[in-house]
């Protein structure tokens, strides 16, 4: 069946239903659970549930295609809001999580026919949402109103998406960047990269960020990355946006600690890696795109949970661990590209 929509159409839709899936969960976190002594513990259960299992339901999505994963996890959002006891919606809001997610790599990488841009457009979104959430989850403002109101809206867009850009072979042919070296080693790679790339959003150097309105510039600054990433993939090389975002962001990084505008754009640059490494390992994987995608977001998690733990402390630590991150992030990628990509 012809398509009704436009791949990248597909993105900004699933751009908006990850904004409001993100916002609906750190809602919850941040006025369902804030009281609880255990926050941190719950926090990363809800990180681990929500960022590992992907892989497996992107295998699930890739091997029956016709199931509207995106449609289950907003559902399961949406009941999580709504139940009373803590606990279980943790558990449901997660699984939700992680099965919208898995809806949005779908719809953004089949049939994109080697275009990664559609795929950044609708990763961008959870940066909006994260921090939309966080800030309804601490004030009074409209309690479960505007999160249940965007998970309604998402599920009716869930639908319509799924109808208007059919998906019912799964498979994303056209990205062909990788080089020839083994699978395992590409695997490898991204996944070292994608985990440094995590783990050096909790050490960049930052003393301007002390309030709202610096963290809501912050996460706009990630997600507007995440979205151009995609673009100049596809409009200058996976190899051109790798250095544009490892190399010529690390001096706006290392030294922009008390300077907002030199750290915000270090920031917006550095998260145009995401893209990059989604196409990697789609390129290795055509058959199963989600699949690919559910790999980059359990390095996410494995990059996260250190954070749990240890934290660089101090200018000097913060820009070594960043310095020497981001050196290993460009290194994996460009041992993982082929030349000219």
């Amino acid at each position: 069946m012809k398509k009704q929509i436009t791949v990248h159409t597909a993105g900004w839709i699933y751009a908006f239903i990850h904004f409001s899936v993100d916002a609906a969960c750190f809602y919850f976190l941040f006025s369902r659970l804030d009281a609880s002594p255990a926050w941190w513990a719950l926090a990363m259960l809800y990180d681990a549930l929500a960022f590992v299992p992907q892989a497996f339901f992107g295998l699930l999505a890739d091997r029956f295609p016709k199931i509207n994963f995106g449609l289950a996890g907003c559902v399961f959002v949406l009941v999580a809001l709504v139940l009373p006891f803590d606990i279980p919606a943790l558990l449901i809001i997660s699984l939700g999580n992680a099965l919208a997610h898995i809806g949005g790599a779908q719809h953004t990488l089949c049939g994109a026919d080697g275009k990664i841009a559609p795929c950044g457009i609708y990763v961008s979104g959870g940066s909006f949402g994260v921090i939309t959430g966080q800030l309804l989850g601490v004030s009074d403002f409209c309690g479960l109103l505007l999160p249940v109101g965007f998970m309604v809206l998402s599920v009716i867009l869930s639908v319509v998406v799924s109808k208007a850009h059919r998906v019912s072979v799964s498979s994303a042919e056209g990205f062909d960047i990788t080089s020839n070296i083994p699978i395992a080693v590409i695997i490898f790679l991204a996944f070292v990269s994608v985990a440094a790339r995590s783990f050096v959003g909790y050490a960049i150097p930052s003393d301007w960020n002390n309030g709202t309105a610096q963290k809501i510039l912050l996460y706009c600054a990630m997600g507007g990355g995440k979205l151009f990433g995609g673009i100049l993939c596809d409009k200058i090389g996976y190899r051109k946006t790798t250095f544009i975002s490892l190399v010529v962001a690390l001096p706006f990084l290392l030294f922009g600690n008390t300077f907002m505008v030199l750290s915000l754009i270090g920031v917006g640059l550095f998260s145009m890696t995401m893209p990059v490494t989604v196409g990697i390992l789609v390129s290795k994987f055509p058959q199963n795109p989600s699949f690919a995608f559910g790999i980059t977001t359990a390095a996410l998690f494995a990059g996260t949970f250190p954070a749990f733990f240890i934290r660089p402390e101090g200018l000097l630590w913060h820009q070594i661990t960043v310095f020497v991150l981001s050196a290993v992030a460009a290194v994996c990628i460009n041992l993982s590209l082929k030349k000219g990509k």
